[in-house]
């Protein structure tokens, strides 16, 4: 690709306002993340990636390669791209301290089965495994599942591999640390086996089909639902509800909230509502 083509994507060429609404009209009608306006400088950097790897000089030109090969290849790139995978070990770690409280000791003698709803690149349901493993003494749990799934192939790449750069690692106890992961050769840590193998990760759109099966104990999904506007929001923990046994929890984001009562859950914390 030549100097002048990357000079046409990065200074001269921009997203038009009619290429901006395919964009948030292809988006929407796929996962239901909802594009603000506003927004055109952050597609429009992130799309230039895919141009730019590509050899493709005209939005345009992208915008109908993504429509002709959706719900594949290059079509997955674009979702990629435009998704938002901020997340951290202990992130909000009240909702842990609210876990280990209220939801370990109704594990005792049952079989474990969770769901992190939008685990990005796998520091929450990891959080969620290594605090199990430090509780298996005094909780004595059948055997554990915790589903992790997200819409980007990227960061289900990271989860997977359980590998994490040192400067991403800061949060963890050194106790922890010590006890669950293994320093690498690179300054990288892995996960060790035994809290990898109590986590299934797989990709999932929330806005499409779930093949899942019910009666999870707690479903978190938090720092996603702000991406969606309010009906695909209801929809979705319509769905949680659907999912969960009785009693059980589903955990938003601190930024997040929703129409408890409407939707047949009470609020019992900053963002953990219990099913009704």
């Amino acid at each position: 690709m030549s100097l002048t083509a990357l000079k046409s994507i990065t200074a001269e060429d921009t997203l038009s306002k009619y290429d901006f609404e395919r964009v948030r009209k292809i988006i929407f009608d796929y996962c239901g993340i909802d594009i603000s306006p506003g927004k055109e400088a952050l597609v429009q950097s992130r799309l230039t990636k895919r141009l730019r790897s590509l050899g493709i000089t005209e939005y345009g030109e992208y915008l109908d390669l993504i429509e002709s090969s959706k719900p594949k290849g290059e079509f997955l790139s674009f979702v990629d791209v435009l998704t938002t995978n901020k997340t951290s070990f202990y992130r909000e770690n009240k909702h842990f301290e609210f876990i280990e409280k209220n939801i370990f000791p109704t594990m005792q003698g049952r079989s474990v089965k969770w769901w992190s709803a939008g685990c990005s690149s796998g520091e929450e349901p990891t959080t969620l495994a290594m605090n199990l493993l430090e509780a298996e003494r005094s909780i004595r749990y059948r055997s554990v599942k915790i589903l992790a799934t997200d819409i980007s192939r990227d960061v289900l790449h990271v989860a997977k591999s359980g590998t994490y750069a040192s400067h991403k690692v800061n949060d963890i106890p050194v106790n922890y640390l010590n006890k669950y992961l293994t320093p690498q050769p690179d300054g990288s840590y892995k996960v060790k086996d035994r809290v990898r193998n109590m986590i299934t990760y797989g990709r999932l759109n929330l806005n499409d089909r779930w093949p899942l099966k019910g009666d999870f104990q707690m479903i978190m999904c938090r720092n996603v639902m702000i991406y969606f506007n309010r009906q695909t929001q209801e929809q979705i923990i319509s769905k949680f509800r659907d999912l969960l046994e009785p009693n059980g929890y589903v955990f938003l984001g601190h930024s997040e909230s929703m129409n408890a009562p409407a939707l047949g859950f009470k609020n019992v914390a900053p963002a953990v509502y219990q099913k009704l």
